[in-house]
């Protein structure tokens, strides 16, 4: 990783969130009902995710509860 990290000069980056729905099934932890499109009325998660698009990478990653709004805890989404 230091040697990725030490040839990499970069003047700006892109970062790009994004949030998605994961089915789970059972008891998982953290999994709630909410918004399901593909399906309704399972538990899911609803994870935020942060990309740096200049190198593709993931930044950062939170596995957030199913009935979590998309922009829930956006602005608290600490990236160090």
């Amino acid at each position: 990783m230091n040697r990725f990290f030490g040839n990499l000069h970069i003047d700006h980056l892109t970062l790009d969130l994004d949030s998605t729905v994961m089915t789970r099934y059972g008891q998982q932890e953290g999994a709630a009902r909410g918004y399901n499109p593909r399906k309704p009325g399972r538990n899911s998660h609803h994870p935020l995710m942060a990309f740096v698009a200049d190198i593709r990478m993931i930044a950062n990653l939170w596995l957030r509860p199913g009935n979590s709004h998309s922009a829930n805890n956006v602005l608290a989404y600490n990236l160090t």
